[in-house]
Parts: structure tokens; sequence; C-alpha cells
């Protein structure tokens, strides 16, 4: 009797993690992408404005 309690409190908690970590695996990867979208999107505008063929201001000249 023992052992059926045991088991069948093992596959309650298989049916309650499996799921679980499942959902917080997706829901991780997909924070991870976002922010490494987001990262790329940044060094993307950061590299255009550095660089000064297609900056709007004339370049420093420097001071004597």
């Amino acid at each position: 009797m023992t052992f059926l309690v045991l088991a069948a409190l093992g596959l309650l908690m298989a049916l309650i993690y499996i799921p679980l970590r499942i959902t917080l695996t997706l829901t991780a990867r997909s924070r991870r992408l976002k922010l490494l979208q987001r990262i790329r999107l940044l060094k993307q505008q950061l590299g255009a404005d550095l660089n000064p063929s297609t900056s709007p201001h004339p370049p420093a000249t420097p001071a004597p």
C-alpha cells in the first residue's frame, strides 16, 4: 500500500513538474531572444550614429 501511495505522489509530482518546466524554459528562451534582438538593434543604431559618412554634423577640426 505504501508503494502505491508513493508511486501516486511521484506521478502527481511529474504531472505538475514537466509542464511547468517546459513553460518556464520557453518563456526564458523568449525573454533571452528578445533581449538579444534589442542588443543587436542598439548596436546597429550606435554603429550608424558613429559612421561619419552619414552624420549630419561636419567633422570636428582639432584645435591648434
